[in-house]
């Protein structure tokens, strides 16, 4: 019965649009040096999808540090490299590009940093072991010869089959994984959150069960497996820096209502197209649905009366509030820090303000850092955000002052401001690693 219900609610394929066939190759082309097919090496075989991925071109990665419009980063995510920089998202294409022109990039970086821009760094790990995580970035970086490509979603000799390539990932989706489609998950290895491993340099997801990748789930694994991102240099809190949790927003806990009708990721950002021969095929023209007026008409009308100002009235209301909090979280911050340096708390009140700041903050950049602005799911960002404004709340009792958005001084420095060491047309002229 319970098949039946979810198969009844089930998006189904539109009258007259023929359902994507996976085919699998009649041969497999050359591999790269690192043991691996290339996007481009599979052109003539799967041209449909090979020429709609180019088109991510176009979706250049943004170069403009957000940190100046939300000053609240610096001083939350001081002591870390999100204090120095931080942007939307880019193209899946410009995925080395970017990586390597990141502002969060030193020299003492890793290759851990790799984990989702190429799957060749997955290919060392392989073969040298987990020690390979832990190699220059820079160096690791220059050698690599591919960057997001069929072989993060795709077995690697039969694009037909998916295939998730970051292992701790299937750890992480854990006894459930059969709960959620592999389409989704295979999208969700890298549209998740994780930390790095102190001990491995893994980049490790902080679940054990798909049905509890939540956003409290996740603070109890990290509390539970002593991880810290940093450890923030005037209060000594130890820090979480949470990355883009798309996955979780739709999939995990109980799963968005998106997720309960049965849609995929691949339902809304990669939408069925027809060749000229009449072919169906998934775009792979990654992009937000909003953008495509063919789908919102075919599609997503058929439940929304007006898809784009339903979704413009949920990103603005969600994302001027992330906004607001993230200020008066900032302001708290502030507020702690000239506490700690007037000496005027006890070690009890001091080490519970700790815990505030950790907690207060991971829930606030749960929601800053999932790049749908509400889109995916509003009540989960709500909940987050009221969350973390009710550890404000005690913060504030403590502390004898109200940390307030309008309170909050700007510690955002232009003059310190990342500057990009070559353009995107450079990059890949120089390295061909697209």
């Amino acid at each position: 019965m319970v098949v039946v219900g979810v198969w009844g609610c089930a998006p189904k394929p539109n009258p007259g649009n023929p359902t994507p066939k996976a085919e699998s190759p009649s041969y497999v082309p050359e591999k790269n040096s690192f043991g691996l097919v290339s996007s481009e090496a599979w052109k003539d075989l799967y041209p449909n999808q090979y020429n709609s991925m180019q088109e991510n071109n176009k979706n250049k990665w943004p170069e403009v540090n957000l940190n100046e419009h939300y000053p609240e980063m610096v001083t939350l995510g001081k002591g870390y490299g999100y204090a120095k920089f931080f942007t939307e998202a880019g193209g899946h294409t410009y995925s080395m590009y970017s990586v390597v022109n990141n502002g969060r990039i030193s020299e003492k970086s890793k290759a851990q940093c790799l984990a989702c821009k190429t799957p060749d760094i997955h290919k060392l790990v392989e073969e040298q072991g987990p020690d390979a995580w832990k190699l220059p970035f820079h160096e690791t970086a220059a050698k690599c010869e591919d960057g997001i490509s069929c072989s993060f979603c795709h077995q690697d000799e039969d694009p037909s089959q998916l295939g998730i390539i970051r292992k701790d990932w299937v750890r992480a989706l854990g006894p459930n994984i059969d709960k959620r489609t592999t389409s989704s998950e295979v999208c969700g290895q890298c549209h998740c959150d994780y930390s790095m491993n102190p001990e491995t340099g893994e980049p490790q997801s902080p679940y054990d069960d798909v049905t509890k990748m939540t956003p409290e789930e996740s603070l109890k694994w990290y509390d539970e497996h002593g991880f810290a991102d940093w450890v923030y240099p005037e209060t000594g809190a130890k820090m979480i820096a949470v990355r883009h949790s798309e996955f979780e927003y739709v999939y995990g806990g109980e799963g968005n209502h998106m997720a309960k009708l049965g849609y995929d990721c691949a339902d809304c950002h990669m939408p069925t197209q027809v060749d000229s021969e009449g072919k169906a095929y998934h775009s792979h023209f990654w992009q937000s649905p909003l953008e495509n007026d063919e789908l919102i008409k075919n599609d997503c009308s058929k439940c929304h009366k007006d898809l784009k100002a339903e979704m413009k009235a949920i990103q603005e209301e969600v994302d001027g509030r992330t906004h607001q909090i993230g200020m008066r979280a900032a302001c708290f911050v502030q507020n702690f820090v000239k506490a700690v340096r007037d000496n005027s708390l006890n070690d009890e009140q001091l080490e519970r303000l700790r815990t505030i700041q950790r907690e207060a903050t991971l829930y606030w950049n749960s929601a800053y850092a999932e790049n749908s602005e509400g889109a995916h799911n509003k009540a989960l960002y709500n909940h987050v955000l009221d969350l973390a404004e009710q550890l404000l709340d005690e913060a504030d009792q403590i502390l004898g002052v109200a940390s307030t958005a309008e309170g909050f001084v700007s510690e955002y420095d232009p003059e310190k401001d990342y500057k990009f060491m070559m353009t995107a047309e450079e990059y890949y002229e120089k390295y061909n690693q697209r």
